[in-house]
């Protein structure tokens, strides 16, 4: 049990400490290359506190991240969330279509975890045409975070 612990403590700070040393120009920085084996082209969207410049500053997160990626009739959801420390982390995962000018959750996801990091990743199938979004809404240790992903057409 201390072992299973000890590695995702290790796997969650490495996960923080690679995602601060990314290189950015703003709180929103677009990464390229994140899960492209599975979703050829995908961008990633991730906000980092503790940056230079005007990245936000966060007291128990490192880092949130949101995105969507359509393929056919398939949407893949993602939210993550990692803190500085060992905390409880939750995050509820949103999946929005636009209608009438405002967007309206389709599905919803809250999962949590007591490691200090949590990744959720979810397919649901698409029956509407319009536009998407992931809305996350992250708890890290207390500290409510929200992350809205890029829009996606289907």
């Amino acid at each position: 049990m201390k072992r299973k612990m000890r590695a995702r403590l290790l796997t969650s700070l490495a996960l923080a400490a690679s995602l601060l040393f990314l290189p950015m120009n703003s709180s929103y920085a677009a990464v390229r290359n994140l899960g492209q084996a599975e979703y050829p082209g995908a961008v990633r969207n991730v906000q980092i506190g503790g940056g230079d410049g005007i990245d936000p500053q966060y007291v128990n997160a490192a880092a949130i991240t949101a995105d969507l990626v359509i393929k056919g009739d398939n949407a893949h959801v993602y939210a993550s969330a990692v803190a500085k420390k060992v905390c409880h982390v939750t995050v509820t995962m949103r999946l929005q279509r636009k209608e009438n000018g405002e967007w309206k959750t389709k599905v919803s996801w809250v999962e949590s975890s007591n490691t200090g990091s949590k990744t959720l990743g979810k397919d649901y199938t698409l029956t509407q045409r319009g536009t998407y979004r992931t809305y996350a809404v992250f708890d890290v240790a207390g500290e409510q975070l929200t992350y809205k992903s890029v829009t996606q057409e289907y």
